[in-house]
Formats: C-alpha cells, sequence, structure tokens
C-alpha cells in the first residue's frame, strides 16, 4: 500500500536529509485498520527525474505485523509507477488538457531538454484521461455527500461546465476538493499549487487506482 506525503518540492533536500526525517508512522494500518502494529521496515530505493537530471531517493516503508502488508510513505513530488517528478507530468497535463497546448509547444516548454520525449508525454496525457473516467464521478458523488456545504455541488457542476472534456473537468473540480479535504480535517499535499500530488493522494485514499 502506498501512501502520499508532503515532503516539500526539494528532491535534492529530501534525497540529502533522508537519514535525519522523522517519517510519520502510519496508526491503525491503512489496510486492517489495527492499532500500534506498525512497525519500521527499510526503505527501497527508486529515482526522480526532471529534465534536466535524475535524482536517487530512498523510499520509507512500513509493515503491518497484523495484516502483514507493507505500507510505503511515497513523497508527494513523485508519483506511483512514474520516474519523472509530479510537477513536471502537471504541467504537461496543465498545458495540454487546459490550455489545450498543441505537442510541438509543450516540447518547447522543456527546450533546450529533449526530455520528456512527445511519446512519454502522450502517454500522461491518455492515462489520466483514462483514469479521469474513474475519479471525477467518483469525486462528484462525494461532494454531493457533502453536508457542511449543500450548494457544492450546484457550484462545483457550473465549473465544470466551462470545460468540454473529462480530464480538464477533472482538474477544475480539485479546488472543491481541497475544499472538502479541509473541512474534513485532511492534510493537503501541495493544495492547488500541486493539484496533482492532491488528486492522486484522495485518489490512493479512495482505491481508484492509477491516475498517471
Amino acid at each position: 500500500m502506498i501512501i502520499v506525503v508532503n515532503f516539500g518540492e526539494d528532491v535534492q533536500q529530501y534525497a540529502e536529509t533522508f537519514a535525519q526525517i522523522a517519517f510519520p508512522r502510519p496508526s491503525p494500518c491503512p489496510e486492517c485498520l489495527t492499532s500500534d502494529r506498525v512497525v519500521s521496515h527499510g526503505s527501497y530505493p527508486r529515482t526522480v527525474t526532471d529534465p534536466t537530471r535524475s535524482v536517487a531517493i530512498r523510499v520509507k516503508r512500513f509493515f503491518c505485523t497484523a495484516c502483514r502488508h507493507t505500507i510505503a510513505l511515497l513523497p508527494s513530488f513523485c508519483l506511483p509507477f512514474r520516474h519523472y517528478q509530479s510537477a513536471t507530468i502537471q504541467s504537461v497535463l496543465s498545458v495540454r488538457t487546459i490550455g489545450r497546448a498543441s505537442w510541438n509547444a509543450i516540447a518547447r516548454r522543456f527546450a533546450p531538454a529533449d526530455l520528456p520525449s512527445r511519446t512519454t508525454c502522450r502517454e500522461w496525457v491518455d492515462a489520466f484521461g483514462r483514469a479521469s473516467a474513474r475519479y471525477l464521478p467518483h469525486l462528484i458523488e462525494q461532494l454531493a455527500r457533502w453536508p457542511l456545504r449543500s450548494s457544492e455541488l450546484e457550484v462545483t457542476i457550473a465549473d465544470l461546465a466551462r470545460f468540454a472534456t473529462r480530464p480538464a473537468q477533472l482538474i477544475a473540480a480539485v479546488p472543491h476538493l481541497i475544499g472538502w479535504l479541509g473541512e474534513v480535517g485532511r492534510s493537503v499535499a501541495g493544495g492547488g499549487h500541486s493539484w496533482l500530488a492532491t488528486l492522486g493522494s484522495w485518489g490512493n485514499g479512495a482505491k481508484l487506482g492509477r491516475l498517471v
């Protein structure tokens, strides 16, 4: 199981100070809900990439002695199964989905670097489009059950109506998600500035599957 945790956006600092970080121990276990059975379980390596460099980091891991599931604390600056930094992926999704930028215009954003490749960018956009079919209905349903703001659903629908595609509507719905998370006392990994991390963290908790 993966829990997305906000450790800031400085990948290099995270890598250099990993041994000193006070990692929050999940309790109860997010899988079986048993209290006080989660123990430290080392860490594993992975790489975080942006258009100019790759940084080797470690991801903290815990283990539940009750259900025997492993829990990883994934920094919000990276996403499960993707090597690129979430900020890079977010920028591509934003300009392509909301700004409707061409692939040539997206490539110019990263010049003179020739990474990420057009194929990689297309893969991100396509994956996000597929995920939006699961994420958007679930988010709207959740907002409809929000008792603290009975008018929130109407406001959300009005905002989403400005966009023609489901992926764009999902991005437009993130501020409403952040409002809901704040009301129920849940921390937001980066808020509206890092909307992809916020959306991914919420979706992971709701077991909606891979976002990108």
